[in-house]
């Protein structure tokens, strides 16, 4: 009797173990549908992964980050030194070379005080319509820019075998706990058959 409850428990344990360890298998298992006896089988998450990558993508929309809490970020960063760097690139490199390109003669009359003061000028100018040019780019982004479909379009840019390998890296604790739980289980299930065919 001791060797039957010892070999109920471990066909038990044995069940449970090869159940949860094939149920965890086939949330990717097998990549493509097969027909097995009339039974269509496909991984849980091939057959599912547009779904899957929609409601992912609604998700990191809705709770995590969306195109207005970037644009909000923008918005509060100080520019006017980038503004700086560029009015000086603008008007050292582009006007002031074009310029005595085209007319080599007005090297007589450019010289670098002028040159600051127009910089000057359209630093002034870019400051005092900064808030208005800053606004119409945020609200092109934020009308240009779908964060939900860049989402969905890089997941299913992934291949299956990396999401595999990715999940299972993340969860391989996690996955290893599942399957211990079910060995554990199938035992307690298997001492429970035992316990009843040995009173009955």
């Amino acid at each position: 009797m001791l060797v039957k409850g010892l070999l109920m428990i471990l066909v038990g344990s044995l069940i449970g173990w090869i159940t949860n360890y094939f149920a965890i298998k086939m949330l990717f298992r097998p990549h493509n549908e097969v027909n097995i006896l009339g039974f269509k089988i496909q991984g849980l998450i091939p057959k599912r992964r547009n779904e899957m990558a929609e409601s992912i993508a609604e998700t990191i929309d809705a709770e995590l980050i969306n195109m207005k809490d970037i644009t909000g970020t923008l918005d509060s960063i100080e520019i006017e030194d980038e503004i700086d760097k560029i009015v000086d690139v603008v008007v050292e490199d582009k006007l002031k070379k074009e310029l005595l390109a085209k007319i080599p003669m007005a090297a007589m009359f450019i010289n670098d005080s002028i040159m600051n003061k127009v910089k000057v000028v359209v630093k002034d100018a870019i400051e005092e319509n900064k808030g208005e040019f800053v606004g119409i780019v945020l609200k092109k982004l934020e009308e240009t820019v779908d964060v939900k479909a860049m989402v969905v379009e890089k997941i299913e840019g992934f291949s299956l075998d990396y999401m595999e390998d990715l999940t299972f890296k993340i969860a391989k604790n996690e996955l290893k706990h599942i399957e211990i739980v079910g060995a554990v289980l199938g035992a307690v299930i298997g001492a429970a058959q035992f316990g009843i065919s040995y009173f009955l």
